[in-house]
């Protein structure tokens, strides 16, 4: 008896000090020695890449002598003249008509016929030569060579823009290096026969969850209740002690139903900024669990989907052949005009203004609603997932934070209030990092209207109260070529933005139970 009496003695004060003094965590710099990443050979896993058997990649697109002009648009009257311009010579708009600023790629071939019909409005040269800022070379050759060995548990991932395979790469190492915390989702196929693919990140009870109660402890709000202690805190040996209730910070337990918050880029395939720093925000909600109280709550209550590529074949394009390449690759009924802006395809009020029935040009919206396999698949995804409360589409550039609506300049969603307070709280945090700022507000009245884009249909049909578009860096000096040293300040400031909106989503969504 006495035996069996020191031996619980010795078990208790063990279990009472491994509360007092947890074991330390793992560092970023111990999940950096644990945790290697080496990209995948990009030709077993791209057969359908356009590189030939060889490895050799076609021409890369050259842009001598062409231009990029800022037209300063003041009036409806002029703005319908831009409109009518761009849509007749297939021009390449680089921002989105509006009253205000509106940036024009110009080739020289057309650049007597621009000024001249748009000579009413005024316009000055934002970049003098678009050649000076291309590689000549395509960037997947240089790849093909390239030896690098890539970690993604430190920040030089970011140092520069990766391709396809390696992104695919980064995504399938997390899932493999964090099963607990990491699932696979595929949303769907492309054209080409890509498969587009992103994680799902979400909390876990850990296994010794009991024995380290104040390791995932997460600060509460000053005017909420204390929950109730899990078991352990409740047992005869803990009253014996005297912790206080109010001396233990609430434990952060994993949703058993979480709702979603759908994040993805790349529906636009130049804007490379897009897919750099969402795999940024995936990183560091990964590597943030359980090390970070803020980030572990967040991921306790929501399921976080990340997809970096929605238009996987268009993306690859950019790399091997044209860098300017907007749209998807589907064929259309000009075969020398392929592509659909999938961004003008999705389903709610298609058709209705701000797209093009044209397939030559840019903004070209599809033979149908869903015609393009990139917007389908992701709609058909957050439909049948029937769990996603918000949805943040990530493009470039503008530096803009959007909400519905875009196809109906005349409709104000129901929930404006929330979704705007949502917005603007999130651009604040977003411009305390960097001093960035951001312009909030509707798709209508922060740039014009655009119908078929993917925040109305989230919004009208799939349900996803908060469903943003965010155009990233920067507002024009670079545009689609924002050089790598930006990748990692954007993606910094884009990560404060997105935790903000998700704990002002889980403080103000109070019906689902969620716990703050």
């Amino acid at each position: 008896m006495r035996s069996l009496w020191a031996t619980t003695s010795l078990a208790l004060s063990c279990a009472v000090l491994s509360l007092a003094y947890p074991q330390p965590q793992l560092s970023y710099q111990d999940l950096q020695q644990q945790f290697p990443f080496t990209r995948f050979d990009r030709n077993t896993h791209y057969a359908d890449s356009q590189a030939d058997s060889s490895g050799e990649i076609g021409n890369y697109a050259r842009f001598d002598g062409e231009q990029v002009l800022r037209v300063e648009v003041s009036s409806l009257e002029q703005l319908k003249l831009l409109e009518a311009t761009v849509e007749n010579h297939n021009l390449d708009l680089w921002s989105n008509l509006r009253i205000g600023s509106v940036d024009v790629r110009v080739p020289v071939s057309k650049r007597e016929a621009f000024e001249s019909e748009t000579r009413s409005i005024p316009s000055v040269v934002m970049i003098p030569n678009l050649q000076d800022l291309i590689p000549t070379q395509a960037p997947a050759t240089l790849l093909h060579s390239s030896q690098n060995d890539w970690n993604f548990t430190d920040n030089s991932f970011w140092y520069n823009y990766h391709d396809l395979a390696t992104l695919n790469n980064f995504t399938e190492s997390m899932v493999q290096q964090f099963p607990d915390l990491v699932k696979r989702v595929s949303i769907g196929h492309t054209y080409e026969g890509r498969e587009v693919f992103g994680m799902s990140i979400h909390g876990y009870k850990p296994k010794d969850h009991r024995l380290n109660l104040a390791d995932n402890a997460v600060e509460v709000d000053g005017d909420e209740e204390l929950e109730e202690h899990d078991e352990l805190a409740r047992s005869w040996w803990f009253r014996l002690f005297d912790f206080s209730k109010r001396s233990i910070q609430k434990p952060s337990k994993p949703k058993k139903n979480p709702k979603a918050i759908v994040i993805h880029a790349g529906q636009h395939a130049r804007e490379w900024i897009g897919p750099a720093v969402v795999t940024y925000i995936a990183k560091e909600l990964i590597l943030g669990y359980q090390h970070n109280k803020k980030i572990t709550r967040l991921v306790d209550q929501f399921e976080f989907v990340i997809v970096p590529v929605l238009n996987a074949d268009g993306y690859v394009f950019t790399w091997e052949n044209n860098r300017m390449w907007r749209k998807n690759r589907q064929p259309t009924s000009v075969p020398f005009c392929p592509g659909t802006d999938t961004n003008r395809n999705w389903g709610y009020m298609w058709n209705t203004g701000g797209s093009s029935s044209n397939p030559c040009n840019e903004g070209y919206h599809g033979t149908e609603a869903f015609s393009a396999q990139e917007s389908k698949m992701m709609s058909d995804f957050i439909h049948e997932r029937k769990n996603v409360v918000a949805y943040i589409d990530f493009h470039a550039y503008s530096q803009l934070w959007m909400t519905p609506f875009g196809g109906d300049c005349d409709h104000v969603p129901k929930d404006d209030e929330d979704i705007m307070e949502g917005a603007m709280g999130a651009a604040k945090a977003l411009h305390a990092v960097n001093g960035k700022k951001f312009v909030v507000g509707s798709i209508c009245n922060v740039i014009y209207q655009a119908s078929g884009g993917s925040i109305d249909w989230t919004y009208a049909e799939g349900k996803v109260k908060y469903s943003y578009g965010v155009e990233l860096r920067d507002t024009g000096l670079h545009g689609f070529l924002l050089p790598e040293s930006e990748i990692l300040p954007s993606s910094e400031e884009t990560l404060a933005g997105v935790m903000y909106l998700a704990n002002f989503i889980r403080k103000r969504e109070k019906q689902w139970g969620y716990m703050v």
